[in-house]
């Protein structure tokens, strides 16, 4: 296989934080790795436009990644992390819709 695609290191570091992320944020870090592995199956993230969206996550998740955890760097990348997938996600599904 090729090498990876930032989508999916993207979506494989999201689940290595799965068990990382402050408590409070684990159900909806496992909603948000769910998110990512739906989109996976799409075509849209192989598109020029998904691009400045997947480069998002990963600074994201990037962030999420070095910060200590249950700190308010942690919140912050938390935060940013959720709105770049659910912006991703939020595409596809209106792309998905228009399809129809």
């Amino acid at each position: 296989m090729a090498d990876k695609t930032l989508f999916d290191q993207v979506l494989e570091t999201a689940i290595s934080l799965e068990d990382v992320v402050a408590a409070q944020h684990k159900e909806e870090m496992k909603l948000l790795v769910k998110d990512l592995q739906e989109a996976k199956t799409t075509l849209f993230i192989r598109t020029a436009e998904a691009k400045p969206m997947i480069e998002r996550c990963w600074k994201a998740v990037e962030a999420l990644k070095a910060a200590q955890p249950g700190s308010q760097e942690a919140e912050d990348a938390f935060s940013d992390f959720e709105g770049a997938v659910s912006k991703l996600r939020n595409t596809i599904l209106v792309r998905t819709q228009r399809a129809t």
